[in-house]
């Protein structure tokens, strides 16, 4: 037999053999890649809701500034009209206070 044409044929099927596993591992990682994209594809459509949904389920720090501004200028209005009528209240009872 000859020697050249046994190396030639453990070659080839080595090569084959090689080849055959990185075919499998191809495909896995276009498998895989497949599935990180879809899962990547997930988290973005729900940030993307989150994104819409935020202004109805949170305030912001500068609405809810402005909420309280608001709040504070009614209050501060109560409590002049309330120092005026009793400054009214006092004027009407001779200056005295009870």
């Amino acid at each position: 037999m000859d020697f050249g044409w046994m190396m030639q044929t453990a070659t080839m099927i080595g090569i084959g053999i090689i080849g055959y596993f990185l075919k499998t591992t191809m495909n896995d990682l276009k498998i895989r890649m497949k599935e990180n994209e879809n899962r990547v594809q997930d988290v973005e459509d729900k940030l993307n809701n989150l994104k819409s949904d935020l202004p109805f389920i949170y305030t912001t720090r500068e609405d809810h500034a402005a909420a309280m501004n608001a709040v504070d200028r009614k209050i501060t209005g109560m409590d002049k009209k309330l120092d005026k009528l009793l400054e009214y209240l006092t004027i009407e009872r001779g200056g005295r206070r009870d």
